[in-house]
């Protein structure tokens, strides 16, 4: 398990297996607040399963997530050590005080036994299953952070966009503001009109994504990741479905990002992006890192074989 640290993204020891097709195979990664982390590989490498797994698209087979010191990755609570010293620690009193108290019922010694677990917040629990309730809650307030609640953080940019076809432009970017977070209709739209501004949008709210270009439609996906204002955002390969002149647009919009502060990590076949923008640029193959490195150095100096002979393909 990762200890607790500065990273807003955490990966320790990450597999994902499709049946015997084992497309991760280990993973560990930090990602830190305001880095442009940059995945390249050849196709089928495990670059865009590992991005779907920061926020569970994917679920690991093993390995943890986390997100800024909350464990993501689903794990069974009564699992943790805590939670098993609790049951050691009851079934050893309990089976001391049945030896010492043979006509006293069960449930009578369980009474009595439950006060004397040493964790001071279950004093008061008069029941051992209660209490084991009262420690998981305990532990997940302390070291788990809810799936749904999670993904509201990391926002989401896909390759094939993913608006919904019969909802107007601003309606696609609005409705997560307003079902999950609360927002009113005119505040989340004020908020949709100024990012469709700053992406160079403005006059396509009103707009359905049948009438946009490809370039326009990635751009939209983007405001509606960020109308949730999340801590992260993850782009898979969001260049890929778009002809050659639309993906300057859609680059130069995720540069501003990036200048902006936000955190980003990229799964994309743009070598000049990567170059250009990341703070560091992670080469993934056969489902493990083979190198990871500032841009400057895992380009101009390549030290993986593997990475070296890639490169030489592709730029």
């Amino acid at each position: 398990m990762i200890t607790e640290g500065s990273a807003l993204i955490k990966v320790d020891g990450l597999y994902k297996y499709f049946g015997e097709n084992r497309v991760l195979r280990g993973i560990s990664a930090e990602i830190d607040k305001g880095e442009v982390v940059v995945i390249i590989g050849p196709s089928g490498s495990g670059k865009s399963t590992f991005l779907r797994c920061l926020n569970l698209l994917e679920e690991p087979t093993y390995g943890e997530v986390w997100l800024e010191d909350k464990l993501v990755t689903p794990v069974d609570p009564y699992l943790h050590p805590d939670v098993i010293e609790l049951s050691k620690t009851y079934q050893s009193l309990f089976s001391a005080a049945k030896a010492e108290n043979p006509g006293k019922s069960d449930e009578a010694l369980k009474d009595e036994l439950i006060a004397k677990i040493k964790d001071e917040d279950l004093l008061n629990e008069k029941h051992e299953g209660r209490a084991y309730k009262a420690l998981v809650k305990k532990i997940y307030a302390e070291n788990y952070i809810n799936i749904n609640l999670a993904r509201q953080k990391i926002g989401m940019v896909f390759q094939q966009f993913n608006l919904f076809n019969n909802l107007k432009i601003i309606d696609n970017i609005t409705l997560a503001p307003i079902k999950l977070r609360g927002m009113s209709k005119a505040e989340a739209e004020e908020k949709a009109k100024t990012l469709l501004e700053r992406v160079g949008l403005a006059d396509k709210a009103d707009s359905y994504p049948s009438q946009l270009s490809g370039g326009q439609k990635q751009r939209a996906a983007i405001v509606r990741a960020l109308a949730m204002d999340p801590d992260v955002m993850l782009f898979d390969e969001p260049t890929s479905a778009l002809d050659p002149e639309m993906v300057g647009e859609v680059l130069e919009v995720m540069k501003e990002l990036a200048e902006s502060g936000m955190t980003m990590v990229c799964v994309t076949h743009e070598m000049g992006f990567a170059r250009e923008v990341g703070t560091r640029v992670i080469f993934i193959d056969e489902g493990v890192i083979q190198e990871e490195s500032a841009p400057d150095e895992f380009f101009t100096n390549p030290k993986n074989p593997r990475l070296r002979d890639f490169l030489s393909k592709v730029l």
